[in-house]
């Protein structure tokens, strides 16, 4: 039975700070384990036991996944918390080698981890093929350009690429961004992930649950609105949710689902309104799916997202989106053919066209595309895809290495040996630096998380933004201004 090792500093349960890609990387091992009969180590610092995921708790049982603990980094400011693997602990150094030489593993999924050059050209050195996703774009962030950390790690990153025997991404559309940008290939793409099978059900399955949700809503806002609009995810700053509370017309209401530990989820829970009703909790798939069926339109201002899981989720709930015209977004949305496009830089152009949306008629005005795109997602066969796509093209490398011969294997003895030399330097060189700026950095402030015990932070317990103590000068002055806002609460863990 073949075996993949797959490196992932995200999975449920942590959803408030990661939640699509911890769904991300559910949805793969569901495809691998239950859809190609594969074998899964998780070599993750996230507490899996926790995950509220009843196919987790199987896999455990019946040894399908075995998890391997391993220690991370919490970064914190006022604003936020980010966890990310610490790939250069002697812990995590040593149960990674431990893996690969003695794992049995035919090949390795890491995902977007920071500082993953060194484990890339280890496990090239070992022959093991590797798939390494990125699935962030850090410098689209507002603080890209403040400070020389995320520079560092985001070139470093983008090296890391280029040892990989597979890089992949999660969208042509970024794809296409990292060639024309950085000129960094990308040999695969990902399928698009629905993370549970409540999305690939029928509609009609909703139907009720979704008539009595909108009932409630509906009561909740004490007036019927002509349309009614939901945001679905983290409440961070990237996201901005604002904008979108912006451009509401008084005729239409507005949702907003979701959670995060940054002072601006608190902004947004303070930002009820007449038509306005922020719903603060993370949903179970069921619970969201519901919410997609409920609602007329889909909304999201965000310009960070590499493809944005909510889309195909919305999509497969039958229900149209209207987004920012901007990266990941372009993948499969077509302006009033399947969907919107919106600038919500502009909150009196956007309200304008919002409603004139809504005076269209939101479906009627992109039938049968909507449908037709819905139907797609919902019947796709999510693991096939994976074995295509994402598998295949790695098996394949490694199938030609056992091939190789003659000179072109005492070449391929060498770059492995080289490559092992080059890992013996990079990793304790790179340990020491970065064990010192834990330690020194104040904004924002390292702790280092037992292995395998990574969870959510207790809302009660996240920093306070007007009283907390800091040994920097720098502050966040202005809840609005994203300019003045760190980086830590985005899923890309670049801090």
């Amino acid at each position: 039975m073949p075996r993949a090792l797959v490196c992932a500093q995200a999975f449920p349960p942590l959803l408030k700070q990661a939640g699509g890609v911890a769904k991300d990387y559910l949805a793969l091992c569901r495809a691998l384990i239950d859809g190609l009969g594969w074998e899964v180590t998780l070599f993750s610092p996230v507490n899996i036991r926790e995950s509220g995921e009843e196919d987790v708790t199987r896999w455990l049982l019946t040894g399908q996944l075995v998890h391997a603990p391993a220690t991370a980094v919490e970064a914190s400011t006022t604003v936020g918390v980010a966890l990310f693997m610490d790939f250069f602990s002697v812990t995590n150094a040593l149960v990674f080698l431990r893996l690969l030489m003695f794992g049995g593993h035919d090949l390795c999924l890491i995902d977007d981890s920071c500082l993953r050059l060194a484990p890339l050209m280890l496990l090239r050195s070992f022959g093991i093929p590797s798939i390494a996703t990125t699935h962030s774009d850090v410098p689209s962030h507002p603080l890209y350009g403040q400070s020389i950390m995320p520079k560092i790690m985001w070139w470093l990153h983008l090296a890391s690429a280029f040892f990989a025997t597979s890089h992949a991404t999660v969208a042509n559309a970024y794809a296409k961004s990292l060639w024309d940008r950085y000129k960094v290939p990308v040999h695969s793409v990902w399928p698009p992930v629905l993370w549970s099978e409540a999305f690939r059900r029928p509609l009609r399955d909703f139907a009720a649950a979704a008539a009595d949700r909108r009932a409630k809503w509906v009561q909740r806002f004490g007036f019927s609105p002509r349309a009614i609009f939901l945001f679905a995810g983290r409440w961070s700053a990237e996201k901005r949710i604002h904008l979108l509370i912006d451009a509401m017309p008084q005729d239409c209401g507005l949702i907003i689902v979701g959670d995060s530990d940054a002072d601006y989820a608190d902004e947004i829970e303070a930002s009820a309104q007449r038509n306005v009703l922020p719903e603060r909790g993370m949903l179970g798939a069921e619970e969201l799916r519901v919410a997609y069926a409920a609602s007329d339109l889909f909304v999201s201002a965000s310009t960070c997202e590499t493809l944005g899981n909510t889309v195909v989720e919305a999509w497969s709930s039958g229900t149209p989106v209207a987004i920012q015209p901007v990266g990941g977004h372009l993948e499969f949305v077509k302006d009033e053919e399947n969907s919107y496009f919106v600038d919500f830089d502009d909150s009196g152009v956007a309200r304008k066209r919002l409603s004139s949306i809504v005076a269209a008629g939101v479906k009627a005005a992109v039938e049968p595309a909507l449908s037709e795109m819905g139907e797609h997602f919902r019947h796709l066969n999510f693991p096939a895809e994976i074995q295509r796509l994402l598998l295949d093209p790695a098996l394949s490398a490694k199938s030609k290495w056992r091939a190789m011969k003659g000179w072109r294997w005492m070449l391929e003895i060498l770059v492995r040996v080289i490559l092992l030399l080059a890992c013996g330097l990079i990793w304790p060189f790179t340990s020491v630096w970065s064990r010192a700026y834990f330690a020194v950095s104040c904004d924002p402030k390292y702790r280092h998380v037992p292995a395998g015990s990574a969870n959510e932070p207790d809302f009660e317990s996240k920093p306070s933004g007007s009283n907390s103590e800091s040994c920097c000068s720098t502050s966040v002055s202005d809840s609005h201004n994203e300019s003045a806002r760190p980086l830590v609460h985005s899923e890309s863990s670049f801090v």
